[in-house]
């Protein structure tokens, strides 16, 4: 019969911080321990059953096919142990006790946050938030590896072991110098638009392949601007808009304030816009934490998003 197999949790993060890392030095640093502490106990754990877990002659570090097939496990392994400090956080049913780590994309976070967490702090005063600004394939990312509990994006992600819970829907608008041709127009047809003077985000942003997705790219049309520039905040494409020209593609929260020069139109129906949601591991053991999250945003948000339905959107993929 075989002896029964022995580990700590503890010997399970330090694995997870090496596979992370690919370097003990730091993964020692990330769960402050020393160096030989985090080595002995890996080496402990492989001793105990009896396997390599890292391939020590690569750098960085990397797992061995046996520790390939371990890894998955083990991260599940730690996932589900943290189900019982939800739970003994829980006392009373209800309450909303405990803390969360949230992933927001750039082009939400600073529209959607001064109006969250008010509301958060009213209705869920014991809920306590750590926000980390990330794009769309960070967040998935982080979700994966256990490092945020939920991300607010773009949604579908159509992400294999991750839940989606759609919140909202929010309209797209032009924003356009006052002189531009659109700005002439009561609304404006989404194929109409071209890409000879649009100001784009940089790639990694799903906004941004949204916006190629409305604008005439297909078609193979290029630019003729001779200055080319493409930011990572919607922010800066408002004042290049106002102060410069041409044009760019707005969700409804970042609308709110816009330059003296600048104009917004409105899209003739089907209007394109984006989802907003919820993105967290199945079966989270921060459920109900998330969904009061969910609860909160609903109530943040403007009385006009909350009433659009979809059958008046075209909803944007955001691949």
């Amino acid at each position: 019969m075989n002896p029964k197999v022995s580990f700590s949790l503890t010997q399970l993060e330090y694995v997870m911080a090496v596979h992370k890392y690919g370097h003990f030095a730091k993964a020692a640093e990330a769960c402050h321990v020393t160096q030989p502490t985090l080595s002995m106990q890996i080496q402990k754990l492989e001793e105990d059953l009896g396997v390599v877990i890292f391939d020590r002659s690569k750098k960085p570090i990397l797992l061995t096919s046996m520790g390939k097939k371990l890894i998955s496990q083990m991260q599940t392994v730690l996932f589900e142990s943290k189900k019982i400090e939800a739970i003994i956080q829980q006392e009373s049913k209800g309450s909303k006790k405990g803390s969360l780590t949230v992933g927001v994309i750039p082009t939400v976070a600073p529209y959607l946050l001064p109006r969250l967490l008010p509301v958060c702090e009213e209705m869920f005063p014991d809920m306590e938030l750590t926000i980390k600004e990330l794009q769309t394939e960070q967040i998935l990312l982080a979700l994966d590896n256990d490092e945020i509990d939920v991300g607010i994006l773009a949604t579908p992600s159509q992400t294999p072991k991750m839940f989606e819970l759609p919140l909202y829907y929010e309209p797209f608008y032009v924003l356009c110098e006052k002189t531009h041709d659109y700005a002439a127009m009561k609304k404006i047809k989404y194929n109409a638009l071209g890409m000879d003077d649009v100001w784009l985000l940089e790639e990694g942003h799903c906004l941004r392949n949204q916006v190629l997705d409305l604008c005439s790219i297909k078609k193979g049309k290029t630019g003729g601007r001779r200055y080319k520039f493409e930011s990572g905040s919607l922010e800066t494409l408002k004042n290049l808009v106002d102060l410069y020209g041409g044009y760019t593609l707005l969700p409804h929260l970042a609308t709110e304030h816009i330059g003296s020069r600048s104009q917004l139109v409105s899209f003739d129906r089907p209007i394109p816009a984006r989802e907003i949601g919820l993105v967290y591991r199945r079966e989270h053991y921060k459920n109900e934490l998330i969904e009061a999250l969910g609860d909160a945003i609903l109530k943040a948000i403007p009385e006009e998003l909350r009433k659009i339905r979809q059958k008046d959107l075209d909803v944007l993929p955001i691949a």
